[in-house]
């Protein structure tokens, strides 16, 4: 936990402790078991149907299911009382509107009755904070015998359970309760406050007493679909007209399909607020108390973790998932189909990191395609210069000629020794080779042989060319030395390519291709948020893939392309919305 952290958490708890923990809660109960009934908000999509009022959505069966509850209690001081466990048959659930309490952004609710036991008459708990789908191992772990404080930085790695296919389906949603600001002293401000007409001596009175606590609940996860503009056409629309081996040519596109890149690893089990934030500094009404939420969090990873600058230099390759703070995955992993959704763990960050380290820092839908003709099918090229060229020999040729115009002094000669003597013959295309690198890069190379030379034809004439290895060649064609000439292209192999839309937040900055200034709450996916991206067009190729298994970490300039391309929206859920251009 960040030092800020603890210092509010810590204010908090002294304000609390100046409470002695044996007036918690004053009731005429005596010693023994005390009932609470309590309401958790919930959803019933047979009732409710799938969608609120905007900017609310409601969830899917999936989503809102409760196999079991933890209720946890706490005393005044923060410290901890117990728990208790509610599987799915003893909870009694109403669909929404049956509380004249309930809202447009309350799904359902769901109804217990809690006791608990052996309480004395003058030491009752004063708070309470309900987990849903978790486990007892978890719950033991994590919750029991922890404070307030304590319980507000347990993390949770797993936030719903995966099936066979990880980008697509989940249920079990792990649920807890709500986190805002609503003006009361609410250590951690996750913890519902109890009252003396809380506590009944029966479960009946329990239910008849017309006090029940109502608990509000969130869900870990956030929520993302991608979608086509009724302009696009999904099943291989046109990109443009490009000139490819110098001839104009229609290129389109073929959907592969999205995924999620650069998630977090890991979640708070309650969202972590700062309540210090402000409408001015974020962009937005973070606080919607109303609501009984809030729209911003302090992930994990919030202000520090350790995030790749596109590949690891010194190897050639991307860095390995398990040493950066986030997940990233490859181009093969693109699974998730067009208007359907996929989950993650929230990721926010600071303004600060979010400007340094943007492209690898913010989660982003990678929407995968394949360059195709008309005909669908599927073409390799080779982007150099800003030209196209669709095979490797004219690649090739393009890259030798351009070198030895700007170089007429380094053009490359092979030596051969025969009857005749000493004779020279300048390098072709023959004696080249296409080697791709990371990145989705790939660039012309010498074919590995002795005999290399280097200089003018005057120079060859007179015997006075210079001696090269392959590998110093090597080097002056592709500007690793003092030589600037670079014969480096981006390599759409079997014409695979990419477009990565970092995920906007509520802020929501006006971007342009020349940039903008990052700031707090542009980007970042929170907790029971609906993220829904809609793609309103692809006139732009995407960026080039040669390895498919590879991890992508995206650099800075495969967002310069989003930024004038694409819209998003955020919702219960929150919904937000965003469209795109690409």
């Amino acid at each position: 936990m960040k030092a800020k952290q603890l210092v509010t958490a810590g204010l908090a708890l002294a304000a609390l402790m100046a409470c002695n923990k044996e007036k918690a809660v004053e009731t005429p109960l005596q010693d023994g078991d005390a009932y609470i009934n309590v309401k958790i908000t919930y959803s019933d999509p047979a009732t409710k149907g799938t969608a609120a009022t905007p900017p609310f959505y409601f969830g899917t069966a999936d989503e809102q299911a409760i196999n079991n509850a933890y209720f946890v209690f706490y005393y005044a001081d923060g410290s901890y009382d117990q728990y208790v466990k509610k599987e799915n048959a003893e909870l009694t659930f109403n669909p929404n509107g049956t509380n004249s309490s309930t809202t447009e952004n309350v799904e359902e609710l769901s109804e217990a009755v809690v006791v608990l036991r052996n309480l004395k008459s003058n030491l009752y708990p004063a708070f309470m904070s309900v987990i849903l789908n978790s486990t007892d191992e978890w719950i033991n772990g994590n919750i029991k015998n922890k404070s307030i404080t304590e319980a507000k930085s347990a993390v949770q790695a797993a936030i719903a359970t995966v099936g066979t296919n990880a980008q697509v389906d989940w249920s079990n949603f792990m649920m807890s309760s709500s986190t805002f600001n609503n003006g009361d002293e609410r250590t951690g401000y996750f913890c519902t406050k109890l009252t003396p007409a809380n506590f009944q001596e029966s479960a009946v009175k329990a239910v008849q007493s017309g006090n029940p606590v109502e608990a509000y609940v969130e869900r870990l996860a956030a929520k993302v679909k991608v979608e086509f503009g009724g302009t696009l056409n999904i099943n291989g629309g046109k990109i443009g007209t490009f000139e490819v081996n110098g001839a104009a040519k229609d290129l389109y596109f073929k959907v592969k399909g999205w995924g999620l890149n650069a998630t977090t690893k890991n979640s708070f089990c309650f969202k972590n607020i700062n309540t210090s934030w402000n409408s001015t500094g974020l962009g937005f009404d973070w606080n919607d108390a109303n609501n009984h939420r809030s729209y911003w969090t302090q992930s994990t990873n919030y202000d520090n973790g350790v995030y790749p600058n596109t590949f690891d230099s010194s190897t050639g390759h991307y860095k390995d998932a398990t040493d950066v703070t986030l997940n990233y995955i490859s181009y093969n992993s693109l699974a998730v189909g067009i208007g359907a959704n996929a989950y993650c763990r929230e990721n926010t960050n600071t303004e600060t990191v979010m400007k340094k380290n943007l492209s690898s820092t913010a989660t982003s839908v990678l929407l995968g395609a394949q360059i195709v003709d008309k005909d669908g099918n599927v073409l390799t090229l080779y982007n150099y210069n800003g030209k196209l060229y669709a095979d490797e020999t004219s690649y090739k040729n393009a890259a030798l000629n351009d070198y030895e115009a700007k170089n007429t002094d380094k053009i490359f000669w092979k030596k051969t020794t025969g009857t005749s003597g000493e004779t020279y013959t300048k390098v072709s295309v023959d004696d080249l080779k296409v080697e791709p690198s990371a990145d989705g890069y790939a660039h012309v190379e010498l074919k590995v042989a002795d005999n290399y030379y280097y200089g003018s034809r005057s120079a060859v004439e007179s015997s006075s060319a210079t001696a090269v290895t392959t590998d110093d060649a090597n080097k002056m064609l592709n500007g690793t030395t003092q030589y600037k000439y670079n014969t480096g292209c981006s390599f759409y192999k079997n014409g695979e390519m990419y477009y990565n839309i970092p995920i906007e937040h509520l802020r929501q900055s006006n971007k342009t291709a020349e940039g903008y200034e990052v700031k707090e709450g542009d980007y970042g996916v929170v907790r029971n948020h609906y993220y829904i991206v809609t793609i309103n067009s692809i006139r732009n190729l995407g960026k080039a893939v040669n390895d498919p298994d590879e991890v992508i970490v995206p650099n800075d300039e495969d967002i310069k392309s989003y930024y004038v391309a694409a819209k998003i929206n955020v919702l219960s859920w929150k919904v937000v919305n965003q469209s795109v251009d690409l």
